[in-house]
């Protein structure tokens, strides 16, 4: 290499490929996310995907590695694979409904999206892991020791993780489509790869013209695509069939990816629709719909002077209950191209609702707006108006924690008001769990709860006797008191609404389901039980083994790994009994012995903290959600953060530990007993953050270093520690640099693809959140006794 130049580029296309990871990463978990209707369900098996295709890549590249004669040279060629690769996957993902045949309207099965998230993930992470071990290579001799020069391709790859979330959190994805995005960093890589083309010595001088021959062909195509302006008739065209994937037969009137979502704009025979992520969120002008539930929720109250709505007003909601004589109508919605994008279509009495004095409009998420406005606001009515819990972020708004911060908000008599989908005439298993976790956690909260029957079932709860009722005679008497005149409502549509043996039927049924468990923050059931109907309605391929899953208990994890260490502890004790019968085994044996068991707890820290690491993170992502209501926009921030975590663990690793010549083994353990402690740890400070403190969300995002620093400063150790064993009385391949980054890198990456299948479709719905840290915590604690037993037999037993 040249020295001046040739080290330079070669950097900057590791840092390049760390950026390129964590965009595509964000990239393809924003298109799926539109997709799968906004279900983060598929974070999960994403992320999952994504990591396993890096530990098959990274183990695969260990073993061609030692065998490959032009390592540079494909090095070369792998840069360039990954500029082409992300286009195609996120057009195979916005044509994926029509590549798997799903009809219109119905979710894509779970088993669906299992298998074909391998084909359209799996590619460029393959890649991006099977690189690594090259990567490892062309750096030999850039610090002083092998290990070393490992933990500083770790170190720089997490540095471009960093870059790439930060730029697409902060100047990408707020102002540029994804095929822009992509163009633009292609062009970036591009022009490195070409001048390290130029550069790089040690390849055959053919083999280099044809990557700098190729690289200049596709620059100029992604840098003609963007001046010309091109880029955005391809990124219409695709989000044109994406469009007709999931509403054929609807007109596209506008798509923007905002901040917080992707929102689309549909009309069909006069009528808009409004789809938020993919899904539907309301559609207008739609007066007979939303006008009588309007006047239903306005007659629960005695004489409302002031109500919040939260969500979906402009379909017919604020026209209708601004003809009662209120005081002040706070309408709280997240997004505010939500209105901007609708207002031009808007019916003019929606627009006049809109403007009127009493109406005051907060671009807020809801959850958080009731947070912050404990103190300082009171209403007679809360209705909030959001669609079913099918996601994780919705799901936030029929919690135990949701409802009592909402009735902080209420008057003595006042009145909330929320609703999911229901059956008219049968309440089965799954929909009786469905529903009757949402009745169960209101009654929790609200001594006073009563349920409208129908397609859609409206729970009413009240603090107060008389308030809430479904009786015919008193809401009709309030109706007639208050004069007002509908063109979608009278009184003779309560018998409608309420026919008085339908409501004693969907009362009873809910009410003899005492034993459903309540819908939390931290466990969010009715999530599950939405995710289960959503299975059944999509084929339900997979409905026992769900119905399986909602039957684990926290013990069975505790059981399993107690066995697991109980065998190998005994594995650990077989050197020392060889090393008593010299008459029979060898101490060579012996120590070869010794020497796998103490390999093998090395990869086993190095995967247990890589499932750790991913399921904290998964963990956050949900309770940021949570907290603050929106992750479209920071997932690239939480991400690019946990990688600052993994650059800066390396460093510590390479800088303070291994020049230090300090025991490894003893270093990997504490760092491990440090992983279990901040699994542990995470519970309580997550039950207690303080999120309405000023700069909370700056302390959240501390959070999200730890579990990336943690996981840093196991990397170059494990790998100082694992070529020192490799290359112990019998030197095997293992020793060798390119094949230990692989390994390493692999099994990484294996643990974390297990956490973060196990932590989006078990650990989280099922235990809740502080399951899933106690079995995080779990497997690191029995890495962590492994380390101590070996720790205390020696370094050669």
């Amino acid at each position: 290499m040249s020295i001046s130049s040739g080290w330079y580029f070669l950097l900057t296309a590791v840092v390049l490929i760390g950026t390129q990871a964590t965009m595509a990463q964000v990239i393809l978990v924003r298109e799926l996310l539109v997709v799968f209707y906004g279900n983060e369900l598929c974070l999960g098996v994403i992320l999952g995907t994504w990591l396993f295709g890096v530990a098959l890549g990274a183990g695969l590249g260990a073993k061609v590695i030692s065998g490959c004669q032009s390592k540079q040279t494909l090095f070369l060629y792998l840069l360039l694979a990954l500029c082409l690769m992300l286009p195609g996957q996120v057009v195979a993902i916005r044509l994926l409904r029509f590549i798997i045949h799903v009809p219109y309207g119905q979710h894509i099965s779970i088993l669906a999206l299992l298998l074909s998230s391998p084909l359209i993930i799996m590619p460029f992470s393959f890649v991006v892991g099977f690189v690594f071990p090259f990567s490892a290579h062309v750096f030999k001799g850039f610090t002083r020791g092998a290990a070393t020069d490992i933990g500083a391709v770790y170190i720089l790859e997490s540095l471009g993780s960093l870059l790439g979330g930060v730029v697409f959190t902060f100047a990408l994805a707020p102002r540029a489509s994804s095929f822009y995005a992509m163009a633009l960093l292609d062009s970036v890589i591009l022009t490195n790869l070409l001048l390290l083309s130029i550069f790089m010595v040690g390849t055959r001088l053919r083999l280099r013209w044809m990557s700098l021959l190729l690289s200049g062909i596709f620059l100029s195509v992604a840098l003609w695509l963007i001046v010309s302006g091109d880029i955005r008739d391809v990124e219409d065209f695709f989000i044109r069939k994406r469009w007709e994937s999931l509403n054929p037969g609807i007109e596209l009137m506008a798509s923007a990816d905002t901040r917080y979502q992707n929102i689309a704009l549909g009309k069909e025979a006069g009528q808009y629709s409004v789809y938020a992520s993919g899904q539907h969120a309301f559609s207008f002008p739609n007066p007979y719909e939303y006008g009588p539930i309007a006047h239903l929720v306005m007659l629960e109250h005695p004489a409302p002077k002031r109500v919040l709505l939260i969500g979906g007003g402009v379909g017919g909601l604020l026209s209708e209950m601004l003809k009662y004589p209120l005081e002040e109508l706070h309408y709280v919605e997240l997004d505010p191209k939500l209105l901007g994008i609708t207002r031009p279509y808007l019916p003019e009495e929606e627009k006049r609702a809109l403007e009127d004095a009493r109406v005051k409009v907060f671009y807020l998420d809801g959850r958080h707006f009731v947070k912050e406005s404990r103190g300082r606001y009171r209403y007679d009515i809360i209705l909030i108006h959001m669609p079913d819990p099918s996601t994780a972020s919705l799901n936030r708004f029929y919690t135990l924690e949701f409802f009592k911060e909402a009735k902080a908000l209420l008057e003595p008599q006042g009145v909330l008001v929320t609703s999911v989908s229901s059956a008219v005439a049968y309440i089965g298993e799954m929909v009786g769990n469905y529903t009757g976790s949402i009745y169960q956690t209101l009654k929790e909260v609200f001594p006073y709860v009563v349920v409208t029957p129908g397609q859609t079932n409206y729970y009413l709860a009240s603090s107060a006797p008389d308030t809430v009722t479904t009786d015919i005679p008193t809401l009709t008497s309030r109706y007639k008191e208050r004069g007002v005149q509908s063109d979608y409502f009278s009184e003779h549509h309560l018998f409608t609404y309420l026919q008085p043996e339908q409501v004693r039927f969907i009362e009873r049924r809910l009410q003899d389901r005492k034993d459903t468990p309540l819908n939390t923050d931290s466990r969010p059931v009715t999530y599950f039980f939405n995710l289960l109907l959503w299975e059944q309605f999509a084929g339900g391929q997979l409905m026992p083994v769900l119905h399986a899953m909602s039957r684990v208990k926290l013990w069975y994890f505790f059981v399993a790994l107690g066995a697991f260490l109980l065998v190998r502890l005994l594995m650990c004790s077989v050197p020392a009994c060889l090393a008593r019968r010299p008459d029979l085994y060898s101490t060579t044996q012996g120590r070869t012995l010794h020497t796998r068991q103490r390999r093998f707890n090395c990869l086993l820290a190095i995967a247990t903290t890589g499932f750790a690491g991913i399921v904290l993170e998964i963990i956050l992502i949900f309770s940021f959600q949570n907290v603050y209501g929106y992750i479209y926009e920071r997932i690239g921030l939480i991400v690019a953060l946990f990688m600052m975590g993994l650059a800066l663990g390396g460093y510590l690793s390479n800088t303070v530990v291994l020049k230090g010549q300090r025991d490894c083994s003893r270093v990997l353990m504490w760092i491990v007993l440090g992983v279990v402690s901040y699994s542990l740890m995470l519970v309580p400070i997550l039950r207690w953050f303080p999120a309405t403190m000023s700069g909370s969300e700056a302390l959240f995002m501390f959070l999200v270093v730890i579990p990336g620093l943690l996981t840093g400063m196991e990397f170059p150790i494990a790998s100082k520690l694992y070529m020192e064993e490799a290359a112990g009385p019998l030197p095997t391949k293992a020793a060798e640099m390119g094949f230990t980054a692989g390994i390493l890198d692999s099994v990484d990456h294996a643990g974390a693809f297990v956490g973060a299948i196990l932590v989006g479709i078990v650990l989280l719905p099922v235990l809740g959140v502080e399951g899933a840290c106690w079995v995080a915590g779990a497997l690191n604690g029995v890495s962590f006794v492994l380390l101590l037993t070996q720790t205390v037999q020696g370094p050669r037993g």
